[in-house]
């Protein structure tokens, strides 16, 4: 299956924690602020960030990387967008 970034957003948390889970490609994550624990995947050719509310013990969010520059808050090498 391949989706577009749009395509991707119009599905519910629960099916894109589904979709990340089966079709992603983990590859980093970061913490911010002590709260929330930020994970970055590659899924269907562009990027998605999950965020874990540690408080809540639960993801809160999972949204297409708009802003490529995002990926340089990660710790870890360069990545080609498009690769």
């Amino acid at each position: 299956m391949e989706l577009t970034k749009e395509e991707f957003c119009l599905f519910n948390l629960k099916s894109k924690i589904q979709l990340v889970e089966k079709d992603g490609s983990f590859l980093t994550r970061r913490i911010c602020g002590d709260l929330y624990l930020i994970s970055l995947y590659k899924i269907y050719g562009f990027f998605v960030e999950t965020t874990y509310d540690i408080s809540k013990f639960r993801t809160t969010g999972v949204d297409p990387v708009v802003n490529i520059k995002i990926v340089e808050l990660y710790d870890m090498p360069p990545l080609n967008p498009t690769g």
